[in-house]
């Protein structure tokens, strides 16, 4: 008995794990044997695009901790007064990401959850990184997606400009927005569903039972400092992008072009009821990828595009994995 409950963790990580790896596999639309062949005679243009926007998902965790402590320093319930170290953040931002090509796209969030908490984060910081993380996400986004549709003339050209003054205006009358927004999640701290989830993550070390999202939160400054790196962060999403339909030799787009498209299908997966935005995402991509190249192109480079985001979380872990195996080997040698 007492050997089975030293093995059960192990066991339910395998099959956890075995599960994860089952669901990216079926999320990617092309045979084994295919992706072989493709892998085999892709050119370095390709590969070069890949690390860049693996460099891109780092960008998007790091900026992800620095959320994460600085509601922490709002709330004040930072652990001892210890923020969440980069690379520990990193690693559970992408160990976590994965989870989002489960049914019900909800995982990556729940894991994170599990790891920071694991970490002594407090559960009203993460609760207001993860509204913060996807306002300043979607907000990003938008910008990028409206870009395109100027670009393309189905929007007028005047509304950048509203957008301008939309920040604008967002800036002068964001403590009082922020506020009412508070007033909300103290209304949503109170439902028992959600006293329930936390309730259940409470023996958790560094965990709260109790939920006051309105203690934590962002200052105005913080919050569009951040949504300015998200704006750069997506400019870096833009260009690797671009490299990949690049890389094809079927014809070229331009780099605004191909940072629009791909945010705006990335936005628009956001209503695919599918794990990770499947089918809504590629068709959106064709849509507007065949403007430019074609329906045959647009629809190779969409197909390819679902390898190309997942070998590129693949190699952000593999990357800060090894980093953390080497960090440990020199702390060990410092302390001989």
């Amino acid at each position: 008995m007492a050997v089975l409950r030293r093995l059960a963790p192990t066991v339910l990580k395998l099959a956890l794990a075995g599960i994860i790896v089952f669901f990216v596999l079926r999320n990617v639309p092309l045979k084994m044997a295919d992706i072989e062949s493709f892998l085999a005679h892709a050119s370095l243009r390709f590969y070069s695009s890949m690390a860049v926007f693996s460099f891109f998902l780092m960008l998007q965790a790091g900026i992800w901790v620095l959320i994460v402590n600085a509601a922490g320093e709002e709330s004040g319930k930072l652990r001892n007064g210890v923020k969440l170290p980069m690379l520990d953040g990193l690693r559970i931002f992408i160990d976590s990401q994965f989870g989002k090509y489960l049914p019900g796209g909800f995982w990556n969030y729940a894991g994170r959850v599990v790891l920071a908490s694991r970490a002594g984060v407090s559960m009203n910081a993460q609760l207001a990184a993860i509204i913060y993380e996807n306002v300043l996400l979607v907000s990003a986004a938008l910008c990028y997606a409206l870009i395109l549709l100027v670009s393309l003339d189905i929007a007028p050209a005047v509304c950048i400009f509203g957008v301008f003054v939309l920040f604008a205006l967002a800036y002068v009358y964001y403590d009082k927005g922020s506020a009412a927004i508070r007033s909300l999640f103290v209304r949503a701290s109170r439902w028992k569903l959600l006293q329930r989830f936390i309730a259940r993550l409470s023996p958790l070390r560094g965990t709260e039972s109790n939920v006051g999202p309105a203690e934590a939160g962002l200052s105005r400054n913080r919050f569009f400092g951040y949504l300015a790196c998200f704006l750069g962060s997506h400019f870096i999403m833009g260009i690797a992008f671009w490299m990949l339909t690049n890389s094809f030799e079927r014809g070229h787009i331009g780099l605004w072009y191909a940072a629009g498209t791909f945010a705006t299908s990335w936005l628009l997966g956001l209503f695919s009821p599918l794990p990770g935005g499947l089918g809504v995402r590629e068709g959106f991509l064709v849509y507007f990828l065949s403007l430019k190249l074609g329906a045959e192109t647009a629809l190779y480079i969409s197909v390819i595009a679902r390898l190309w985001n997942i070998m590129a979380e693949v190699l952000f872990w593999l990357v800060v994995r090894t980093f953390g195996q080497l960090t440990r080997r020199v702390r060990t040698y410092d302390e001989a």
